[in-house]
């Protein structure tokens, strides 16, 4: 049985003039939206995005982070046994062990494969699948196995541009959660969840990611930084 925390009541909303910043992907990321949907499309059962492409496709999904999507360059999914046979078969893939992935370029995208049963990932594939939900025709990791995956991905490169991408992602779940929910699944969140991970989200908390994703609105990134101060102690609260 899920257990569910409230999100408070207080929550602040996004202003309708970051909203009216929002722009159509380009023709690149349009390409691979359509590589990522004939994905889904044979493997609609065994396929689900993480990454990126999953935080992009949650905020388009509501309307008051829309216009906080980002534009992503690859895209990521979790795959079952079973099908992942059958992708071999279809695609040149290729085999990463040090990260213990798998790696495939489709219309000049790269796609990073992780495998049932044979990934590192911290959060299991039975349980990214189990409860995941499909947008848009393209099935994604829920919010808070999300969460949990971009917190892993960010320790490791925190350092990095790509660290600074997890930090703004993590700033989109946070505000897709406590903008959108009335509660939050704790139980998907909790058993992965470490001091390590909530020291990394204490770092978000203070970095300047806010003011970049407000497009230098200092008001808006203040609101953006309390609301995620409102996620943070909730799961402060939990451990």
């Amino acid at each position: 049985m899920i257990t569910e925390i409230p999100v408070s009541a207080t929550r602040i909303n996004i202003k309708e003039n970051l909203m009216a910043r929002s722009k159509p992907p380009d023709d690149d990321f349009e390409k691979l939206l359509r590589a990522c949907l004939e994905f889904s499309m044979l493997f609609p059962d065994g396929v689900v995005f993480i990454g990126g492409i999953a935080v992009y496709l949650h905020a388009m999904n509501h309307e008051k982070t829309r216009a906080l999507a980002e534009a992503t360059h690859d895209a990521d999914f979790y795959i079952s046994l079973a099908d992942m046979a059958d992708l071999r078969d279809i695609e040149e893939v290729t085999a990463n062990r040090r990260l213990n992935k798998h790696q495939l370029i489709k219309n000049g995208f790269e796609f990073d494969i992780y495998t049932e049963r044979h990934s590192a990932l911290i959060v299991p594939y039975d349980q990214i699948m189990a409860y995941s939900i499909v947008h848009d025709q393209m099935r994604l990791s829920s919010l808070e196995h999300l969460l949990i995956l971009k917190l892993e991905a960010f320790r490791d490169r925190e350092r990095s541009s790509k660290g600074q991408k997890d930090a703004k992602d993590l700033i989109r779940i946070s505000l897709i959660l406590t903008g959108t929910r009335s509660r939050i699944q704790r139980d998907l969140i909790f058993p992965f969840l470490s001091e390590d991970h909530l020291k990394a989200l204490d770092r978000i908390a203070r970095g300047p990611e806010f003011l970049s994703l407000a497009k230098g609105n200092a008001k808006e990134a203040k609101e953006m930084r309390t609301q995620f101060h409102l996620l943070t102690g909730l799961l402060h609260q939990g451990i």
